[in-house]
């Protein structure tokens, strides 16, 4: 079990390789140049505890499939890939999930593996989850930022991360709403939602 000086020791470590994956590794670049682009996320937030990536785009055609794949063939000659999940939930529908294109990508990068999940929007869309990300990070910089640290990072190695109960906005809520601190305080606060 990290200290919490180590949880932000490696928080700060996943932010700088996620940093040199983006610009220096060009993975930013090659998506602007397909259509307005943004990071968003806990690499926005300045909240990693994982080697995660999310990522926005506003595709100039958004049912334009063969660009999609366009770019991701792109991504997969550039980089380690190790696995490339793609999914068009403009006609999959599936519950919960958001209406567009997407790529869920591992890559291999400064010897860990890395998801990237690469989200391709139609302009409405594209700007209401810009707004929820920047209203979101203004909300945060009132948070306790290492309370947030300290419970994700033990919460996002649990089995049923990413599901509809363990999950980031839930660890932000909690921190937010009941300034709660500690990963068993955290456990607490789910009971009684």
């Amino acid at each position: 079990m990290m200290c919490d000086e180590e949880i932000v020791k490696y928080s700060r470590l996943l932010r700088r390789e996620a940093t040199e994956l983006l610009d220096k590794e060009g993975l930013l670049s090659m998506l602007k140049a397909v259509g307005t682009t943004q990071v968003i996320g806990s690499y926005a937030l300045d909240t990693m505890t994982w080697p995660d990536i999310d990522i926005s785009m506003n595709l100039p055609e958004t049912q334009n499939v063969e660009l999609f794949f366009e770019l991701a063939k792109k991504i997969a000659t550039k980089f380690e890939i190790t696995k490339m999940s793609y999914s068009n939930h403009n006609i999959r529908n599936f519950p919960g999930f958001d209406h567009g294109l997407y790529w869920g990508i591992l890559l291999r990068y400064a010897g860990r593996e890395w998801k990237v999940d690469l989200w391709g929007y139609n302009d409405t869309d594209y700007q209401r989850h810009i707004t929820e990300a920047n209203e979101l990070s203004c909300q945060l910089q009132q948070a306790d930022h290492l309370a947030i640290l300290r419970i994700k990072h033990v919460i996002c190695q649990h089995p049923e991360y990413r599901g509809n109960v363990y999950n980031s906005m839930a660890i932000y809520r909690a921190v937010l709403e009941d300034k709660v601190e500690s990963v068993d305080a955290f456990k607490t606060w789910l009971e009684k939602k």
